[in-house]
């Protein structure tokens, strides 16, 4: 039902053309996010990086264009996304500003980057602000989306289209793109931390390590599963596998007595906190 409700959604995309400006790990998580969604065909999407290695591994992996130069390719698509690294951003768009037009949606995923800086050196384009994760790949991205000043409801619907279709995104105020980063962004790490741990028990318990990590995985794959397509708050759903004096709850006990909400809690604070201070 999750799935379902959310594809209602989205606007249609089968003809828009995007640019990736930034083709490295998270570019081009999304752009194989894409294409394996069914949205967006690999022709419509063109790669854009300066290392030729990158580009050429785009091109075989995916079946997209590339190109090294953004000025060849930017004034005839539909959406720019702009994911090269933080600290050379302005230095990169400066190069092709000027093709840039607002009949297109720039979407930024560069960390740190505020809305404010972006528009005044784009001038008045619809600019909208995404934190994504690398779970879009393999459609399960958690994303936060915001948008800037001159963007309209048609345009921002696209952009959530478009980070719907590699997960499920979300709209906050730009105010809250740092607790988005510190949980969604950094959070798969978490996750696998969690996954390593589960299997690391199992070992202890008597398993193999290859059995115990696929059953560690299944584990937290189908608990997330429920979870979403369910509908139900995880209080509750925990609650319906917890039977009085049972294993179950021998082993929340434990988790309680480790700390291990307090930990994750931290975590998350932690990682925010330092988004913050990248952005300053």
């Amino acid at each position: 039902m999750f799935d379902e409700e959310r594809r209602k959604k989205l606007v249609a995309m089968k003809n828009k053309k995007i640019a990736v400006i930034g083709a490295g790990n998270m570019g081009g998580a999304l752009m194989a996010g894409w294409i394996r969604s069914g949205e967006i065909a690999p022709e419509n999407i063109t790669a854009v990086d300066l290392i030729a290695e990158v580009l050429d591994q785009r091109r075989r992996e995916l079946g997209v264009h590339v190109a090294a130069d953004a000025r060849e390719v930017v004034g005839l698509q539909d959406i720019v996304v702009l994911g090269v690294k933080p600290q050379f951003w302005k230095q990169t768009v400066v190069g092709f500003r000027d093709l840039l037009h607002s009949d297109q949606v720039i979407i930024s995923f560069m960390a740190g980057v505020r809305i404010a800086a972006l528009e005044a050196e784009l001038g008045a384009l619809p600019v909208v602000r995404v934190m994504p994760n690398v779970l879009a790949q393999v459609g399960a991205a958690g994303s936060g989306v915001c948008a800037g000043t001159h963007v309209g409801e048609e345009q921002l619907n696209l952009a959530l289209s478009l980070f719907n279709a590699v997960g499920a995104a979300v709209v906050v105020s730009e105010s809250q793109m740092d607790a988005v980063t510190g949980l969604a962004g950094s959070g798969p790490a978490y996750v696998y931390a969690v996954i390593d741990a589960l299997a690391d028990g199992g070992v202890r318990s008597g398993l193999s390590k290859d059995m115990a990590l696929t059953l560690a995985t299944q584990t937290v794959l189908g608990a997330a599963r429920m979870v979403a397509e369910s509908g139900e708050h995880p209080a509750i759903l925990k609650d319906q596998v917890t039977s009085a004096g049972g294993t179950t709850i021998a082993g929340l006990h434990a988790l309680e007595q480790g700390g291990l909400r307090a930990a994750l809690m931290d975590a998350v604070l932690a990682a925010t906190e330092r988004s913050s201070a990248l952005g300053e």
